[in-house]
């Protein structure tokens, strides 16, 4: 049996008989202890699998960067006697988009050459539009008849004349039915070369484009 409640009593200055009665303490209840740290252990553990089964799915379908190549380069007037004239660039760029289920979808490319630290193409139009690119493929963009003035007297009639190609876009990736919303800053620079015959040179035909999203 339960001890009985036990009364403290004082005696206050007036005389008057004060007190304060201590009701026994109720004996815990383990069923409700344990039921509670079933449930408990039960959501942690849902919660641990479905952030494993996020983590994995996020591994699998993660979208890896586009490839960006120049294939081809012509520089037309290049070195002509007596300089002073206008060059014209034309060539070939080369996307690739190495995800088995990722799409991309570019907006316009815009495409600018970089010389000696001048812009001498300055974001000529390469697409007309967005791009869009399923997975596994590889999309050519050709462009042609860009002039460049002043060029040919810079090169000073040497054998090889470097620049770099840039393009901007914005992008977006996809997965099935579901799309990235919000487009991302695209912008890739490509360090090329012609030689003495104004093409590009081979070694250069390989060489990925570097690649930044700010």
């Amino acid at each position: 049996m339960p001890a009985p409640a036990t009364t403290m009593t004082a005696t206050s200055n007036t005389g008057f008989i004060t007190g304060r009665i201590r009701r026994p303490v109720q004996a815990e209840r383990p069923h409700l202890t344990r039921c509670t740290k079933l449930l408990c252990s039960a959501f942690l553990g849902v919660l641990f699998v479905v952030g494993v089964t996020i983590f994995v799915i996020y591994l699998a379908v993660r979208p890896h960067r586009p490839r960006f190549h120049v294939t081809a380069l012509s520089a037309a007037g290049l070195h002509q006697s007596g300089g002073g004239g206008a060059v014209t660039l034309s060539g070939q760029l080369s996307i690739r988009n190495p995800n088995h289920d990722v799409a991309f979808l570019f907006d316009r490319l815009y495409l600018s050459v970089v010389y000696h630290d001048a812009e001498v193409v300055r974001d000529a139009d390469l697409t007309g539009g967005p791009l869009y690119q399923t997975p596994k493929t590889t999309t050519p963009v050709p462009f042609q008849g860009l002039a460049v003035q002043d060029m040919a007297a810079a090169s000073g009639g040497g054998t090889v004349v470097a620049m770099t190609v840039k393009v901007r876009s914005r992008i977006k990736a996809r997965l099935a039915f579901w799309g990235n919303r919000h487009w991302h800053p695209l912008h890739v620079s490509c360090d090329v070369a012609v030689g003495p015959d104004g093409q590009l040179l081979p070694e250069y035909q390989q060489k990925r484009c570097s690649i930044d999203f700010f």
